[in-house]
């Protein structure tokens, strides 16, 4: 245990790490020699070293290319998260020396980025004009592991039904109920006492199956005697829910806050069932132990101060 320790800390090499997750992205020693633009068997040298220093093989050989040992994608993962972090670590750097904007990488579910990251935006570029923002939107699962591999600092949503580990913290900005909506002039909207099981027999927009709100909506549905519906669309995007919706009778769920908004536009109306809190309250997750930088503190400051004004309409009505 102490040579592998002391290996880990002192033994290994930044180059050593950088061919690691280039062998786990091309699969093959050849490519990777062309990308570092060495021959061949210095990359496999290299490996070896690495396999010598740490007593245990990395990556198996087989038809597809090399594929990483347990050992090999616990370092692999590592190594993702101490490049990232010495990216950002000379981002950061260069803005202070050469007093120049910091950037910043999110990652944020589509209901969110639709309704309340813009309003986020407005407020950080107001504060903060030459900050840089990449936006990624995408299920939460796929964004938390992004987090964890330090390709985004921070993670906007609806947050886990758990809390996502003792190495991530969170925090809460306002709850958001489910509603289910339809276009203006959709024939459940003529009902004067709508049940669920009128709505089996219409198309649906259903969250995706590895989606947070999916197998609560399921459940209400089969407590309240509807079958599952059969004609079903899966999609987070709002631009799309909100296309397809015009063109037919399809049923969706979205957020009640986003719900308010669209139906202000005239896009789409509630349906007059109640549904119970489905989902946990939209919030901010982002690493524990990760230092902050001034972007990332910049952008928090706006979130919040743009989720008290988001929920104040909603409020009103």
């Amino acid at each position: 245990m102490a040579t592998l320790d002391w290996y880990v800390r002192a033994g290994m090499k930044l180059r050593h790490l950088q061919i690691l997750v280039a062998l786990d992205d091309l699969g093959k020693t050849g490519k990777v020699a062309a990308l570092f633009n060495v021959s061949q068997p210095a990359i496999s040298k290299a490996i070896g070293e690495l396999q010598a220093g740490l007593s245990t093989r990395l990556f198996d050989r087989t038809p597809r290319g090399l594929v990483p040992t347990p050992s090999g994608e616990c370092l692999i993962r590592h190594a993702r998260t101490l490049l990232a972090t010495l990216r950002e670590t000379g981002e950061e750097l260069h803005a202070i020396t050469h007093n120049a904007p910091g950037k910043i990488r999110i990652g944020v579910l589509p209901a969110t980025a639709a309704a309340l990251l813009p309003a986020c935006l407005a407020r950080l570029k107001e504060s903060s004009p030459a900050t840089t923002v990449f936006v990624r939107e995408g299920t939460m699962d796929t964004l938390l592991n992004e987090l964890r591999g330090g390709g985004i600092e921070i993670v906007v949503g609806t947050l886990p039904r758990q809390k996502s580990g003792s190495a991530l913290d969170e925090e809460e900005l306002y709850g958001d109920r489910t509603k289910l909506v339809v276009r203006p002039r959709h024939p459940l909207l003529r009902r004067r006492s709508l049940q669920w099981p009128d709505m089996a027999r219409y198309p649906w927009v259903l969250p995706p199956i590895d989606s947070l709100l999916h197998d609560s909506l399921m459940d209400v549905c089969r407590r309240n005697g509807m079958p599952a519906p059969v004609n079903v669309v899966e999609t987070l995007s709002v631009s799309v829910i909100r296309e397809y919706l015009a063109t037919c009778d399809a049923i969706a769920s979205l957020p009640e806050s986003l719900a308010l908004r669209l139906e202000a536009q005239g896009a789409i109306k509630p349906l007059t069932l109640d549904l119970p809190t489905l989902v946990r309250p939209v919030g901010m997750i982002w690493p524990r132990m990760k230092a902050q930088s001034l972007s990332t503190k910049l952008f928090m400051e706006s979130m919040r101060a743009a989720a008290i004004e988001f929920i104040r309409p909603a409020a009103r009505d």
